[in-house]
């Protein structure tokens, strides 16, 4: 019997160390996602079926009711004033750096009806979505596929 109480009283321990973390303890500040058993190997139960897995539920949430699912935008009405929302999929959008994104989701475009999201989102998710923007929705390759980074 008291094997037992040592066996549950141990898996007890075991479960509340390898738990699920709260949204108080998700570190954004965090590049890349460690996805290490702790060997050196990547552990397939720990690696993120999803690479943005951070970045897509924000779009979706933040992003996606005015720029839509797919990014396209164009006309839509809000609070009953219409608004041409930006197609992200666009040449010119593209052509934006990373930064000038950042600050337009950060302080937002007042005179086209873009809301900033400063006081919404952190410095590390607007990098998170910008992310999924330029690959998932934009269709871009990842700096470290481009030519420039082979160098």
């Amino acid at each position: 019997m008291k094997n037992l109480k040592i066996l549950i009283a141990t898996g007890a321990l075991a479960l509340a160390a390898c738990g699920e973390p709260g949204p108080a303890n998700v570190n954004f500040n965090n590049a890349a996602l460690n996805t290490s058993s702790g060997n050196g190997v990547a552990n397939p139960a720990e690696t993120p079926a999803d690479d943005f897995a951070m970045g897509r539920p924000l779009y979706e949430q933040n992003c996606a009711g005015c720029h839509k699912e797919d990014g396209t935008g164009g006309k839509m009405t809000i609070e009953g004033k219409t608004l041409n929302v930006d197609n992200l999929t666009s040449d010119k959008i593209k052509k934006f750096d990373d930064a000038k994104i950042a600050k337009y989701i950060h302080d937002g475009i007042e005179d086209e009806g873009m809301p900033a999201f400063k006081d919404k989102l952190t410095e590390a998710q607007i990098r998170e979505v910008i992310r999924y923007v330029r690959a998932e929705i934009q269709k871009l390759p990842s700096p470290e596929q481009t030519p420039a980074a082979n160098r």
